[in-house]
């Protein structure tokens, strides 16, 4: 039984299906849910902040990850009890395998989305993680 599970999400609707599924999961489990937004530090963000009432304000790529990240588990709460969520640095695959190593996650759940090209069949992220991650992969179909 898996005690610690992984799901890269951001903001798709592709990446909520996978975190559901990964909610689904880690309750049946008994498992600790992570939910990652993976933070590019080369592009700016503009996003509406609900707490400006309408004002648009920059929000760093770190703020807008850990928003989408936060806002995906709060979703997720009434699945499964022990929820986490955090912003993780780097590109998605890449960043989603070093989290695991970090943590010695027991499963890594991510969807199929962004299909094309030689990754067409899983997608780009699913893809390269199911070839680097240090423990078990579940992708999930989200299209």
């Amino acid at each position: 039984m898996p005690k610690i599970i992984l799901v890269g999400v951001d903001g798709s609707d592709s990446s909520r299906k996978a975190a559901s599924v990964a909610a689904e999961l880690a309750a049946d489990s008994g498992a600790t849910l992570h939910v990652l937004t993976a933070v590019d530090p080369h592009r700016p963000a503009v996003t509406e902040d609900p707490a400006m009432l309408g004002d648009v304000r920059r929000l760093t790529p770190g703020e807008e990850a850990e928003a989408i990240a936060a806002e995906i588990a709060g979703t997720l709460k009434g699945v499964t009890p022990r929820i986490e969520s955090s912003p993780i640095q780097g590109k998605p695959a890449d960043a989603l395998v070093e989290e695991a190593k970090r943590l010695g996650a027991d499963l890594i759940v991510v969807g199929n989305r962004r299909v094309q090209g030689l990754g067409r069949i899983l997608g780009s992220v699913a893809t390269d993680v199911a070839h680097h991650a240090p423990c078990d992969v579940y992708i999930v179909k989200t299209f």
